[in-house]
């Protein structure tokens, strides 16, 4: 019996290891592919092909760029991003959630070198979200032509506040398309909840952008009515306009409204240079935000409605998806 069970183990131990290597092989039959360099991104996609050519690789210049990777985990990322070639060209909106003046430092990263080009350093006020086109950052940045290979820069965000946040949007001057093309590790809203009772949408566009105005939607998901306050705010200067509105929701319930709905229920004629506004939109009771808000615009050069919801967090909330409730996103 005793010999019976040693070769039964000795047969299961050499299953075990027959099954190892065979997983073993079957792991270094998977192939591992490198992304081929016509997939390096950056160029504005006028039709989405490669040129047949390109022309020759610059050497590296002496304009101050330092050969150093960084950590992309201590940072908010934004990329590709598009400097005009093709027409398209992007644009970073920055979302100052805090109480007070704060910092956002962004440095300018080649793609796909990783080589650092040069730091812009911008105060956004208080609620405020003004655009910055990227031909801006990388004159903030002092930031030298690309150079060495690369083909696109990269934008690295940090922000302290709990309620930083930035959009990338981007604009084609030849076809007049216009998307957002945001992509977050974290939500705007799921910071702001986090912290307040309210949610926000960034950068609408006000009446004075005729051609692509802005709709706002709504959802309720709660199971009962809620009353909503929403404050308009001046995109580029955190000034609240207007007076607030209180916005009574059914449960369950979703709503599409043009942004001059607002305009009129605030009693706000937007300035010649109001071309954005920043909608805080807080629970009256001081509950957490039981709705869904998004915006779109309506492209009217090519008949079509863009979606402009996503708007990211610089940093990720310490509890996402849990929301604090209390006061308003800085009283409002």
């Amino acid at each position: 019996m005793r010999t019976s069970y040693r070769l039964m183990l000795l047969a299961t131990a050499g299953i075990g290891a027959m099954g190892l290597a065979l997983a073993s092989a079957a792991a270094d039959d998977i192939p591992t592919v490198k992304i081929p360099d016509e997939y390096v991104t950056g160029i504005g996609p006028a039709g989405l092909e490669r040129p047949a050519s390109f022309p020759a690789r610059a050497q590296p210049s002496s304009g101050g760029e330092k050969a150093a990777a960084l950590n992309g985990t201590l940072y908010a990322v934004v990329a590709p991003t598009y400097n005009g070639a093709g027409g398209t060209l992007s644009y970073l909106r920055l979302f100052n959630g805090a109480s007070a003046p704060s910092n956002f430092s962004i440095t300018v990263v080649g793609s796909p070198t990783g080589r650092t080009y040069g730091t812009a350093n911008i105060q956004v006020g208080r609620s405020a979200s003004p655009q910055y086109t990227l031909t801006q950052i990388l004159q903030n940045a002092n930031a030298a032509a690309l150079n060495g290979g690369d083909t696109s820069y990269a934008l690295y965000i940090q922000n302290p506040d709990a309620a930083a946040g930035y959009q990338h949007v981007t604009y084609n001057s030849v076809n007049g398309f216009f998307e957002n093309v945001s992509v977050c590790n974290a939500l705007l809203n799921q910071a702001v909840g986090t912290i307040s009772s309210s949610a926000v949408l960034t950068n609408v566009h006000t009446s004075r952008i005729a051609g692509y105005p802005s709709q706002v939607e709504f959802h309720n998901y709660w199971n009962a009515p809620v009353t909503y306050r929403v404050t308009l705010v001046d995109s580029a200067t955190g000034t609240v306009v207007g007076s607030p509105v209180n916005v009574q929701t059914a449960p369950n319930a979703s709503y599409s409204m043009p942004f001059t709905f607002f305009e009129q229920q605030a009693g706000w004629a937007p300035t010649a240079n109001q071309f954005h506004a920043n909608l805080v939109i807080t629970d009256t009771s001081g509950g957490p935000p039981y709705n869904l808000v998004g915006q779109s615009i309506v492209n009217s050069t090519l008949s079509a409605n863009v979606s402009m919801s996503t708007a990211c967090a610089v940093n990720k909330p310490a509890s996402a998806g849990d929301y604090g409730g209390g006061p308003g996103l800085n009283g409002y």
